[in-house]
């Protein structure tokens, strides 16, 4: 699940939404993620390059985390790669921690 890519990526699974720079949100789930971002289910897709905000619920983070992201792809209709821009220390320490238990259980 790697090549070519910066960051290892990993199956998760997570309720999430998307907030479009419109204002509509999209109720969808994640699919997987690594430090760099996520690829998430939502229909409609938003448009490549169009700026979101990704709210997720991390464990061990008490509120909502509310991630600025960029949209870098799409996939035939399905989900859409969507790059963090701006993760704050919390969620980082968050996102691994979830990283860490997941190569665990491999």
């Amino acid at each position: 699940m790697n090549g070519k890519r910066k960051h290892v990526r990993y199956p998760y699974e997570q309720s999430i939404q998307l907030v479009l720079d419109s204002g509509e949100t999209q109720t969808g789930r994640t699919l997987n993620f690594s430090m760099g971002g996520m690829f998430v289910e939502v229909n409609p897709l938003p448009d490549f390059g169009s700026r979101v905000t990704l709210q997720i619920d991390l464990p061990g983070v008490p509120e909502t985390c509310k991630i600025p992201c960029i949209v870098r792809w799409t996939k035939n209709g399905h989900g859409a790669g969507v790059q963090f821009e701006y993760v704050r220390p919390i969620e980082v320490w968050a996102l691994n921690k979830l990283a860490k238990t997941l190569r665990e259980e491999d």
